[in-house]
């Protein structure tokens, strides 16, 4: 009897209250580059003094995966659910479940710098083209932004953390959620081609 009323206060205790998640099938989504990512590159040049560089993405994909696991004391509807979202406010709903947990939580940002104008192309020293960056979500208390990772060319500086959600209430037991760089040594490839500009420059 002692056994069947912990097992009914625990499930009365336990209230789910979970965002709706994004619809089947779960994945990422196309997403909006981050307002900090350079769109533009100016380098610059000894033959045209000046080449702006714009960034063409092929990927921006962002998705969230929380799943709620049910305690033992749901015998047997016990079991896990899962949730995907690509917002920042439903996370942070879904978070204040007390069985809420992020299993998976990633931003994507992949594309290349080609020239704005076509010009007549001339030889280029090695420079960043090719991006690819790996971002996980992170909660708790924001370590700060750090200093900024630099591609091996020396062109292009991206964020090593940034904020997606700032909370609100010191008592809040989500905290801060913010995207850390997974690659930051190997976000950026750089090759020696003909093209219109040179490999220093300045980022704007």
């Amino acid at each position: 009897m002692a056994a069947t009323i912990v097992i009914l206060l625990l499930n009365y205790l336990e209230v789910d209250r979970y965002p709706k998640g994004l619809d089947a099938p779960p994945g990422p989504r196309n997403a909006e580059l981050p307002i900090w990512f350079p769109r533009v590159i100016l380098h610059g040049c000894v033959y045209c003094e000046t080449c702006p560089h714009r960034f063409v993405p092929s990927e921006c994909r962002l998705s969230v995966t929380v799943t709620d696991h049910d305690g033992w004391y749901r015998l047997f509807w016990a079991g896990s659910e899962v949730y995907v979202y690509e917002e920042p406010e439903p996370v942070v709903a879904a978070l204040r479940n007390s069985t809420a947990e992020v299993t998976d939580a990633t931003w994507t940002i992949r594309g290349k710098y080609a020239p704005v104008e076509s010009m007549d192309p001339h030889p280029c020293p090695a420079a960043v083209d090719e991006v690819a960056l790996r971002y996980r979500l992170r909660h708790g208390t924001f370590p700060g932004f750090g200093r900024p990772a630099i591609d091996p060319s020396g062109t292009l500086a991206v964020a090593r953390a940034f904020y997606w959600v700032q909370r609100k209430s010191p008592t809040d037991p989500v905290g801060d959620l913010w995207w850390e760089l997974e690659n930051p040594d190997s976000f950026a490839g750089a090759t020696r081609k003909p093209c219109s500009c040179s490999a220093s420059g300045i980022i704007r």
